[in-house]
């Protein structure tokens, strides 16, 4: 299955949260790949990184490019169980094409921080990938330190997205520690255990359906 990873930022909180479901999934016993839209490769040198300390789970880290994405979706859908991709701040043709693929979306969006411009372009691009995807879960994440569900603000964002729902768990700044080279909280669990424990609650959530679909126990996940 295809998780899209989207948000109407230019931040980290996108490649953080697409990285942690890809190892929480490939720790599950899986076979995962970690993709990215874009010409941007910071998220294959952080896989080189992870491959070269021999950090395990190991996961297979790619770019899509911006060209013939559909194709390559396709051809990875062969070789994998699941594919995380984090498609993306822009409204470019390779991010439409990741949500018109997706099962589930993701859209990690910080409290506080919701400007109407971006609010409306990404909503746009949501409703739109609803019409050609109407299976697809859209699934929104605050990023804050307050009480999600009393953000007037945020609600309205959900609300803006025909069947997009609040997800319960929140992310306490996911951006603001380092890890290590090819590393992310979820290998880090002893040191940021609060952090991690909000990653394991997303991971449940995102795949809650799925898993329950087909029947995929959570292996290594506490």
């Amino acid at each position: 299955m295809i998780i899209a990873i989207v948000n109407q930022h230019a931040s980290a909180d996108r490649s953080i949260v697409a990285r942690n479901l890809a190892v929480l999934r490939a720790r599950s016993g899986r076979k995962v790949c970690l993709a990215m839209t874009g010409l941007w490769h910071g998220g294959y040198l952080w896989g080189e990184a992870r491959s070269a300390a021999r950090i395990r789970p190991w996961l297979d880290v790619r770019s899509l490019g911006t060209r013939g994405v559909a194709d390559k979706l396709a051809g990875l859908r062969r070789l994998f169980n699941d594919i995380v991709v984090d498609a993306g701040a822009r409204d470019t043709e390779e991010c439409r094409c990741v949500l018109a693929a997706a099962r589930v979306i993701v859209v990690p969006v910080r409290g506080g921080e919701i400007d109407l411009a971006g609010q409306y372009t990404l909503a746009r691009r949501l409703n739109a990938a609803r019409t050609v995807n109407p299976e697809a879960r859209i699934l929104f994440v605050a990023v804050c330190t307050a009480e999600p569900r009393k953000d007037a603000s945020l609600l309205a964002y959900v609300q803006r997205v025909g069947t997009a729902r609040l997800a319960p768990v929140r992310l306490h700044e996911p951006g603001t520690c380092e890890y290590g080279e090819g590393r992310c909280v979820c290998d880090a669990e002893t040191c940021d255990p609060e952090l991690a424990q909000e990653m394991h609650d997303l991971y449940r959530e995102v795949y809650a359906q799925a898993v329950a679909r087909l029947r995929v126990p959570l292996l290594g996940v506490a």
